[in-house]
């Protein structure tokens, strides 16, 4: 194991412009250097690196990380392989704590278990130019052996111990057993066998390339007609997406991702002309995969049949996408007619019929209102009643952006009810107008203040910094600017003490109680990292965080901050201070209260006249 302590140093060290500039072309503007992001397809530059924060962020596709994230998405390193490279770039010698008996032993169950794949990948790819029905089988599915050499697709034979020809008698536990826990065999009472028997073989390869897992399809009748490998340490269908690998050039080029049902499906549509395909792997769409696809593009054609069963695996992709959605990403849903799948079409009608089909697919709003409405009557007030109440979860569900908006306003009229009232009956808070920002001289600087109150004079804010970019927006309320601050530097939270955290969260408080959980999870955050540790590190953190999209957010609006910490470190006692004579004049408002009231305490006098003292 990788001391922490090694890897923040590692990060203090180097430079993660040179480290991403190696592979984008960046720019100087402002605090940060700019590009095109290597994540998703744009014309217009919306990724930002910046050195003071040694953090990168795609404004675009939400890509962000440090130098370590960078290496791991973009070139397909493991964890410590990123971390071994940037190393050695800074020569450095990579440290190794002694890991635990039970973590030594997972990883070394994994790295058994990726031995054997590629082999088997090997032979398998070897059967099938030996045999002619396999070769026939896919050239009667119009496939090339360019197509079936990219994809590297091979044959199990028909025999109940093939894999003996690579790897020895299956008799040999020390053999059989890494076998059986890769899925290639199956162990039973009474014997040892192959898993994959008489089936076109589809290795599925992770991001670096390497072979994973198999998914087998049947030549002739039989079931089931797909068997993939079973979850292993290695393989999680969950988190994988069949051709992702051999896809990811294809997706940027086009600009898009087409979501299939099958491992043919992608193969037969990549001979056809539409290499950005990718396929689930059995099992229903989930967030992990729809994250995986929002990295690389900002666009996502999901294609289903047209019965009962691709709407069922539709509905379920609309709930996995829900909550990621954003106003810059674009989900639509094809349903083709039952007699086809994407292989089919594109055969009979054409790729530009197909091209045809996509742009036409149905956009994710759309299909929400549908299923919402699914068995109900738009003509009756029961009907639209129960499309209101099916309507609740999905928008529930959905991020507060411009698109839920516009879909409350559609549903609402359709229902026959006002924004509000729908917006009430999801729980969801109004939207309270801010008050307005104006920029005002005093004592020669400009100050953000704001326009209300009978003498205008609520500053509360520094200078807004330079910045290439378009100015941060400035913090709603005293509690956020600590919230920013302490974003950008956790250790200033190791030393409050515990009036000042009570301070802090009663500033929180007062804005919602959502805000002081946010408040109090961040300080927690803060007070478990090390004093050394940098910005780039601590965000890594907060992505594991329970709270993460809620920093996510923070995060987009300090990227283009270039705040130091001496400013940093002013800004926040400061605003201690500020919370500290709030603080002490709601305590005087609260006596004199109850003097007026004639409900006085004992010490409520003197209690007033030291508040009034401290005050001054």
């Amino acid at each position: 194991m990788i001391p922490q302590s090694f890897i923040a140093d590692l990060l203090n060290r180097i430079d993660i412009v040179e480290v991403v500039g190696r592979h984008v072309t960046l720019k100087k503007g402002g605090a940060n250097f700019q590009g095109l992001c290597p994540f998703h397809n744009e014309k217009s530059p919306s990724f930002s690196v910046s050195p003071t924060k040694q953090f990168y962020h795609c404004f675009g596709c939400g890509a962000h990380g440090s130098a370590i994230s960078f290496l791991m998405e973009h070139s397909g390193l493991t964890y410590v392989d990123a971390i071994e490279e940037l190393a050695r770039s800074a020569g450095l010698t990579v440290p190794r704590e002694e890991r635990r008996p039970q973590d030594l032993a997972k990883q070394q169950q994994a790295m058994a278990l990726s031995e054997v794949m590629s082999p088997a990948a090997d032979w398998y790819k070897q059967q099938l130019k030996k045999n002619t029905r396999a070769i026939d089988y896919l050239k009667g599915r119009g496939l090339s052996g360019e197509i079936a050499k990219r994809f590297n697709l091979g044959y199990a034979p028909e025999s109940w111990q093939g894999l003996e020809a690579v790897f020895g008698s299956y008799s040999q536990d020390s053999i059989a057993n890494v076998l059986v826990e890769a899925g290639l065999i199956i162990q039973s009472e009474a014997k040892r066998y192959d898993r994959f028997r008489d089936r076109i073989m589809f290795p599925i390869r992770n991001p670096k390339g390497q072979v994973i897992a198999f998914g087998g399809r049947i030549l002739d009748a039989g079931e089931p007609k797909y068997l993939n490998s079973p979850e292993t340490p290695l393989f999680s269908k969950g988190n994988t997406l069949y051709g992702l690998f051999e896809a990811r050039q294809a997706i940027r080029d086009k600009g898009y991702v087409i979501v299939c049902e099958g491992y043919m499906d992608v193969v037969a549509l990549a001979q056809l002309g539409f290499a950005n395909g990718v396929a689930t792997l059995g099992t229903a769409c989930t967030a992990n995969h729809v994250r995986a696809l929002m990295r690389q593009t900002d666009r996502i054609i999901f294609s289903f049949d047209g019965d009962a069963a691709g709407q069922r695996a539709a509905k379920r992709a609309l709930e996995a996408c829900l909550p990621m959605m954003a106003d810059d990403k674009e989900i639509k849903f094809l349903f083709l007619p039952t007699e086809h799948d994407p292989d089919s079409f594109v055969r009979e009608r054409g790729a530009p019929a197909f091209d045809e089909a996509i742009r036409q697919a149905m956009p994710l709003s759309s299909f929400l209102i549908q299923v919402a409405n699914e068995g109900h009557d738009w003509n009756t007030p029961e009907g639209r009643a129960q499309t209101q109440h099916a309507a609740k979860p999905l928008l529930l569900s959905m991020p507060a952006i411009a698109l839920r908006a516009q879909l409350i306003r559609e549903l609402a009229q359709r229902i026959g009810i006002t924004p509000a009232e729908l917006e009430s009956f999801c729980g969801f808070k109004p939207v309270v107008e801010q008050k307005p920002m104006t920029q005002v001289a005093n004592n020669g600087s400009n100050k953000y203040m704001t326009g209300a109150g009978s003498n205008g004079k609520k500053p509360w804010a520094k200078k807004a910094p330079v910045s290439s970019g378009p100015p941060p927006t400035a913090p709603t309320d005293l509690a956020e600017q600590i919230l920013r601050i302490l974003l950008q530097f956790p250790f200033f939270a190791r030393t409050l003490e515990p009036e000042a955290k009570r301070l802090i969260l009663g500033a929180a408080q007062k804005r919602s109680e959502k805000a002081m959980a946010l408040m109090a999870d961040l300080i927690f955050q803060c007070e478990q990292m090390p004093s050394n540790v940098g910005f780039a590190v601590f965000q890594e953190q907060l992505d594991r965080a329970p709270l993460a999209k809620s920093y996510a957010i923070l995060r987009e609006r300090i990227m283009q901050s270039d705040l130091t910490e001496d400013i940093a470190k002013e800004d926040f006692y400061s605003t201690l201070k500020k919370l500290e004579h709030i603080d002490l004049k709601d305590q005087m408002t609260e006596i004199a209260t109850r003097i007026a009231a004639g409900q006085t305490q004992e010490g409520d006098v003197e209690r007033y006249r030291q508040l009034m003292t401290k005050l001054k």
